[in-house]
């Protein structure tokens, strides 16, 4: 994560457009994705509702009374269909379960390359869900919700990477008085951390119209919700390395690239020069009036307490399909598809960067049915008893979404602070349009000018920064009854 100090060390103002573009990383400059949210419902979606409205899933599963009946009792064929029908469409089922989910949430920058990656996320997860079937006059139809938890369960690395994709414009070098453009710094940086104690919560609403058709021996019912889904992910004891880089080369005889670090010379005249050659094979030489250097944002860093913390969340409209399919008496297997077509919101706090405005530092967005969710779910069940019956299935879940906002919170008191400090010394005794020549005025109040008024209110903002996604793959044990 770079260090907003480097502003100091600057010739020439940078392209403040990148400022949010960079604000994982960068000097504005690093970012959790629904886990199998559907999972509080997926394992006892099909055989909920059909065994409490489907007459084979109903008698098979469960052993009831009135599968009972059907073998015992001689009755008129009509007469067993019409009682098997109103018990098909009425009836309240519950069910809860734990799973484990297994998966991964990452984002990437558009402007800056920058990537942030929660890799192998662990989820202990509690869901409870219940459903409620009846008809409306000819029509079967059914409502259920769910409600479900998860805490982060162990630990898991996250990873921010501002170096594999190139990295991200620190300023431009612009040689004094011939306007001769030397070259851009270009900042990189890489860290790694450690992610735990996060937590989930998820609910959803639903409607459908159980076994509206059949096809063999597998009942199908299409169902349309609302599904909410949030997380908070923290990063704690983050080791990372920043480096700036100014001239690169290609090695002779090789495809490898070197690029010399930025090093800035603090001249006995009150300026700067930064160092720059034009062949690897040449010296870097310094002024023979350099007082002193400084290697900018050029460091090794750790960061023990939360460097990252981001709460994320996934919500909107789905549809769904869930199909079942009777084995025997006890047995039944069941699988749902569900399409979704969420919003997403992530808002990021990173408390070691001054710079920034908190508890919310970043915050990206797009709206309903910007995103899109692929869940499924395959499910097998057996009879305990007449009304109770044992889940065990398997859940997968990708969230995506392209192209959302981004907005970064500056911390305005910080940069005002400088502005006023610079505007207010001996050099420049609150001349403030001498302070702002661009020729002979100050670099970094020029700087912080020109942010500003790039980033007005202090939040910097790109549309269409963002690509994110979330994919899990989950195991669960579930009870379900009926009434």
């Amino acid at each position: 994560m770079k260090k907003v100090s480097l502003f100091v060390l600057m010739m020439m103002a940078p392209v403040v457009a990148n400022a949010a573009g960079t604000y994982y990383s960068g000097y504005t400059s690093a970012y959790q994705s629904p886990q199998t949210s559907y999972s509080s419902r997926q394992t006892g979606y099909a055989n909920r509702y059909n065994t409490t409205y489907s007459a084979p899933s109903y008698a098979s599963r469960y052993n009831t009374a009135a599968a009972t009946q059907n073998r015992a009792v001689a009755a008129p064929a009509q007469q067993t269909a019409s009682t098997t029908s109103s018990t098909k469409k009425s009836g309240f089922w519950l069910d809860a379960g734990i799973s484990h989910e297994v998966g991964q949430w990452r984002f990437d920058m558009a402007q800056s390359g920058s990537v942030l990656s929660y890799d192998n996320l662990a989820w202990n997860v509690f869901d409870v869900s219940a459903g409620y079937a009846f008809n409306v006059g000819n029509t079967a139809l059914q409502v259920d919700a769910g409600l479900k938890y998860g805490m982060q369960w162990g630990e898991s690395p996250m990873y921010d990477d501002d170096i594999t994709s190139g990295g991200f414009l620190v300023t431009t070098w612009i040689e004094a008085g011939t306007e001769t453009v030397i070259g851009d710094q270009i900042g990189h940086a890489l860290s790694m951390g450690t992610s735990q104690g996060g937590n989930m919560l998820g609910f959803n609403i639903g409607f459908g119209m159980p076994e509206v058709f059949k096809v063999g021996n597998v009942t199908f019912t299409p169902s349309i919700g609302y599904r909410y889904f949030k997380y908070k992910l923290e990063t704690e004891n983050n080791y990372g390395l920043s480096v700036d880089t100014t001239a690169c080369f290609q090695i002779e005889g090789s495809d490898e690239i070197q690029c010399d670090p930025a090093i800035i010379v603090n001249l006995s005249d009150g300026k700067q020069q930064i160092i720059w050659r034009d062949d690897i094979d040449l010296p870097m030489d310094v002024p023979g009036n350099a007082e002193s250097i400084n290697t900018g944002s050029t460091y090794y860093y750790h960061q023990p307490g939360v460097s990252h913390s981001y709460e994320t969340t996934w919500a909107g409209p789905y549809i769904a399909m869930d199909m079942d399919y009777v084995i025997n008496q006890n047995n039944a297997v069941n699988g749902r598809l569900e399409l979704g077509f969420p919003g997403y919101t992530s808002v990021g706090d990173q408390p070691y960067r001054f710079d920034w405005a908190h508890p919310k530092s970043v915050e990206d967005e797009a709206g309903m049915f910007s995103a899109f969710h692929l869940g499924m779910a395959a499910n097998w069940t057996t009879a305990i008893t007449d009304s109770v019956a044992l889940s065990l299935g398997v859940t997968y879940d990708y969230y995506t979404v392209s192209g959302a906002n981004a907005k970064t919170y500056l911390n305005g008191s910080f940069y005002t602070d400088w502005y006023n400090e610079i505007l207010n010394s001996t050099q420049w005794n609150g001349d403030e349009e001498a302070m702002l020549n661009p020729d002979t005025g100050d670099a970094t109040a020029i700087n912080i000018k020109a942010l500003e008024e790039s980033c007005p209110g202090w939040v910097c903002s790109t549309d269409g920064e963002i690509e994110s996604f979330y994919k899990s793959l989950g195991v669960r044990v579930g009870i379900n009854a009926k009434f």
